[in-house]
């Protein structure tokens, strides 16, 4: 008996969902031995257990149902479509010009604008922890003149790049000015996000009428995903997201009969060599697509593209090498091989069950929306490039390709750390590509239903579009407060010239001026606590690059770090506080510095004793 459609649909959709069901069954059942070589230590190392885990169990739960979809599609339906015609797809132009899609975007700035005018700069409680991983790197520089050989960082040279920036233009070396960097970069990505909503927008086969109302729903959709929140900032984008955007932005360019292409793939390796020295996560992902990308060019031929990329990617390396010095360049390589080897040990957590930990651990709802939202953003792009018959994009469906292979890797986020914030700004890809397609295809449908009842459309759209952009306004309206922007100006101002104190308490006030007053003798800080803004609130320099001692946790770190006191020989040492140990998670408290640099710890109580208790700090004095 032959299946009908409907009836081949509703066994794939069921095996998927069995598949499902399959993935989360297996989840706690696959496992890897546990592994440490580097010696690092944190919560996972607690428990025995092996971050691979979770990237093996990940990569099991989306790429089955994946499969399963695919095999079905192809056995059940005959459809078949050769990996051959996938690569050698012809490129179309692709151009989109309307004044209508002006106007639009035009509104969309102004609406960008008021909000960032609009910012309530009121948030004067200094983070410690946070505010430390860029306050102390930037200050180390402006007392050393050194990035990586002064600050052995946890995100890359963001830490002490965007902040040093910052003081430059604005005149002053503050804690308003140094967190500033992070409202002006939001500010770009929610500039940006037009810019690629405009891009994805042309390459769509949908009415230019309807395009309109895309645009529109599409571009405030992927402004709303990012916020300025200071100094944490975990938005859906982040401003960490910039990169990626910029780099999607001029991608799609590739994949068009575009006038700029080659200046596109210029500039594509320039945002990748950059994104890996300002954050080794997102420059890691960037440049991973990229060797992917050069793989397909090589594959199709295009022998001269592959050129363009290696060339730009030598020139930008050398410019970049001989900026910081090729001593600065090793120390990036070593802090940046230190970084992929251990930083899931040191800072990982276990990534909650799918569906079974949704009640019983906080964020286990999230964790499991976050791989659904993966997975049917992978069966969305297989849909497409394989079974659709109607032509949604214009572009090649290879593009799609790299856009989910992007999503899938940039998950990591999620899986090295799986806590509410990371599962949050993980999930933007995907968010991204199943609003996509959602609204793509609704518009489809919509398109054939008036069709031959409208005799003009674009005004229909274009109506839509403005009564959108009013709901966008009125839902926002929060966002936009007159008196802020009046006094914009004054509050910017000010905010960025208040001194030190006005954002820490009498209690640490304290503690500085009496850690001032016995160390005045020596020209550097030496902290051993979570409270990585201490040197810098003290103005002076961290005595070693180890400012932010948790994450000199390997083995050979801690050697390092010892060998450093050894030759600084600080008198004083910052040895407790009652800052964050990352809180408790599982019910089980991670280790504190003490326990995670066990060996530094062991010199540290051999050559130092106890000075002072002073209110939550202990300060340490050499024997």
């Amino acid at each position: 008996m032959r299946l009908t459609n409907l009836q081949i649909n509703l066994v794939i959709f069921l095996s998927v969902i069995l598949s499902i069901l399959l993935c989360t069954l297996l989840w706690d059942k696959i496992s890897v031995p546990f592994s440490n070589i580097v010696g690092a230590k944190g919560f996972l190392t607690e428990i025995n257990y092996n971050p691979i885990n979770d990237t093996i169990r990940y990569i099991l739960f989306i790429s089955f149902p994946l499969i399963i979809f695919l095999f079905l599609n192809l056995t059940l339906k005959k459809k078949f479509l050769k990996i051959k015609d996938l690569f050698f797809e012809k490129n179309i132009e692709s151009k989109y010009k309307d004044s209508s899609l002006l106007l639009i975007s035009f509104i969309f700035i102004v609406f960008i604008i008021l909000e960032f005018l609009s910012l309530n700069l009121s948030n004067y409680r200094l983070d410690p922890l946070h505010d430390g991983d860029f306050l102390t790197p930037a200050q180390n520089y402006l007392f050393t003149g050194q990035f990586w050989l002064s600050s052995y960082t946890v995100h890359g040279g963001s830490d002490f790049f965007y902040p040093l920036f910052m003081w430059k233009i604005l005149g002053t070396e503050t804690i308003g000015a140094g967190r500033s960097f992070i409202f002006f970069l939001i500010l770009i990505v929610k500039l940006s996000c037009i810019l690629l909503s405009y891009q994805l927008t042309k390459i769509s086969t949908l009415k230019d009428s309807s395009k309109i109302l895309f645009f529109t729903i599409f571009a405030a959709i992927l402004i709303s995903m990012s916020h300025y929140e200071v100094p944490i900032n975990y938005s859906y984008f982040s401003y960490r997201d910039i990169f990626v955007i910029l780099f999607m932005i001029f991608f799609v360019e590739l994949f068009t009969l575009s006038k700029i292409k080659y200046l596109s793939t210029v500039l594509i390796c320039l945002i990748a060599t950059i994104s890996l020295l300002f954050h080794i996560d997102i420059g890691f992902y960037l440049n991973f697509i990229l060797f992917f990308y050069i793989f397909y060019l090589f594959i199709i031929k295009k022998y001269t593209n592959i050129l363009v990329i290696f060339l730009s990617l030598i020139t930008f390396w050398f410019i970049s090498i001989s900026i910081l010095s090729f001593d600065e360049f090793k120390a990036f390589l070593d802090h940046t091989k230190s970084m992929i080897l251990s930083v899931d040990l040191m800072h990982g957590l276990k990534y909650p069950i799918p569906f079974f930990s949704i009640g019983e651990i906080e964020y286990g709802s999230r964790a499991t929306r976050g791989l659904l939202l993966q997975l049917t953003a992978g069966l969305f792009i297989l849909n497409y490039v394989f079974f659709d018959e109607k032509k949604i994009f214009t572009t090649k469906k290879i593009f799609f390709v790299f856009l989910f292979l992007l999503s899938f890797i940039m998950y990591k986020n999620a899986l090295g750390r799986s806590d509410t914030n990371h599962l949050r700004m993980s999930a933007d890809f995907p968010i991204l590509i199943n609003c996509f397609f959602i609204l793509n295809y609704f518009l489809l449908i919509f398109e054939s239903k008036i069709k031959l009842k409208i005799k003009s459309p674009k005004k229909i759209y274009f109506a839509s579009s403005i009564i959108f952009l009013l709901f966008f306004y009125i839902i926002n309206s929060e966002n936009y407060r007159i008196n802020n922007i009046v006094n914009f100006n004054s509050n910017f101002s000010n905010y960025i010239k208040l001194s030190d104190e006005n954002f820490i308490d009498k209690k640490t006030i304290k503690l500085i001026d009496y850690y001032n007053k016995i160390n005045e003798e020596n020209d550097c800080v030496q902290n051993f606590t979570y409270d990585l803004a201490m040197p810098y609130l003290m103005k002076k320099p961290s005595c070693t690059k180890y400012f932010s001692s948790w994450i000199a946790s390997p083995t050979i770190k801690q050697e390092d770090y010892i060998n450093e006191i050894i030759h600084v020989k600080p008198q004083y040492i910052l040895y407790k506080s009652s800052g964050t140990n990352f809180g408790l998670t599982y019910k089980v408290e991670s280790p504190d510095i003490s326990e995670r640099l066990a060996l530094v710890n062991s010199y540290i109580l051999t050559n130092y004793k106890k000075h002072k208790e002073f209110e939550d700090y202990i300060i340490l004095e050499k024997k």
